[in-house]
Formats: structure tokens, sequence, C-alpha cells
């Protein structure tokens, strides 16, 4: 009898997060078939205030479920028409197990110091300031792997309807709404428990 009322009591106190989050509100579907796999897929630009904004929150996610989490440049925000040559940068630093860096490099350039990058001048110097030279730099940024892999991304954005960002789809079948968020008390670890929760729906 006891342990019927303390979960009684349990359930009241901490509410099922199926009560928390709710369709519509806090996310939507878009598909019927999730992924074989369990993923949170951050669509994102370099190019894209809010997704500087955010980049604490990816950050945050990405560290609690570093399995799953993914960043996926986009291409369509073209500034000075490197929207795609930002996609393959954006794969070699992932092929090159710099991507911490190189996002840290990029967002710090653009937002920070105000100094966006335009030019195939302004990709190489931030490659060089993490190591990677200028004339290596140049070998694999057309690459057919990294040019494979920037396509990937593109299409795959397209495939979820991606046209905004940042834009979270959690297992191919959910996409989180930041907006249904906007009266919480801690958006960021609401935010993210959402993820969660999708993760396991």
């Amino acid at each position: 009898m006891k342990k019927m009322l303390f979960a009684v009591l349990a359930l009241m106190m901490f509410p099922a997060a199926a009560q928390q989050f709710e369709e519509g509100v806090h996310y939507e579907v878009i598909a019927e078939q999730g992924t074989e796999k369990p993923e949170i897929k951050e669509f994102f630009s370099f190019f894209c205030g809010a997704c500087y904004r955010f980049e604490p929150i990816a950050q945050a996610m990405s560290a609690e479920y570093p399995e799953a989490f993914e960043k996926s440049h986009v291409s369509f925000i073209n500034y000075k028409g490197q929207g795609m040559m930002m996609n393959q940068a954006w794969a070699l630093a992932e092929q090159l197990d710099k991507d911490k860096e190189i996002a840290a490099a990029i967002f710090q350039r653009n937002f920070v110091q105000n100094n966006m990058i335009g030019s195939m001048e302004d990709f190489e110097a931030v490659f060089a300031t993490n190591g990677v030279s200028k004339e290596d730099f140049n070998k694999m940024i057309n690459s057919f792997a990294v040019r494979g892999m920037a396509n990937k991304m593109d299409r795959e954005a397209a495939n979820y309807g991606v046209n905004s960002t940042p834009t979270f789809i959690v297992n191919g079948k959910y996409r989180l709404l930041p907006q249904g968020f906007s009266e919480s008390e801690n958006f960021a670890d609401d935010f993210i428990a959402a993820a969660g929760y999708l993760l396991e729906k």
C-alpha cells in the first residue's frame, strides 16, 4: 500500500514527459516513418544570426545526446554566393575532426568581429588559424568526399522541408517548434528535454 501511495505521489509531483510536451505546440510530426536509429539533426547556417544565438543550446544538446546529435549546414543562406562553399567548409571541418574549433572560429568572425566570411581567402584564413595550411585546404575543399557530403546536407534539408534556420529534426519524424517554448522559465533546458523525449517516442 505504501509503495502504491508513493508511486501516486511521485506521478503527481513529476508529471510524465508526455504531459509536458504537446504535439502542435512544442513539436510537429513531419513524416509517418522515423529513422532507424535515434538522431537529432540541427540544420543551421554560419550566416544566420539566430543560429549563432542558438549555438550554446546546440552545444548543450550535443553534450546531452552525443551519439544522436548532428549539425547539418544549409546553403540557401547564400551570403556573397558562399552558401555552398560554407557547406563544403563544414563538411571538411567534420572530416578533419576540427568541427568544434572551426565552428567557434567562424561564428566568432561573423558575429562577434562582424567580419562576415565572403571569399575563398577568408575560408583559407579560418582554417589556417586552426592548423590547416592554405595548400592542404585547397587540396581538400573540392574533393569528391567533401562535395558529396555538402550536397547530402542540402538534399536532407530539402527532404525535410527546411526553409529557415536553425531547425531541429528528431528521428526524421518530428520538428521542434521553438515558439512553443516562449513561456518556458528555462527555454534551453526545456528545449533539450523535448528533444530527448522525442528521441524515445
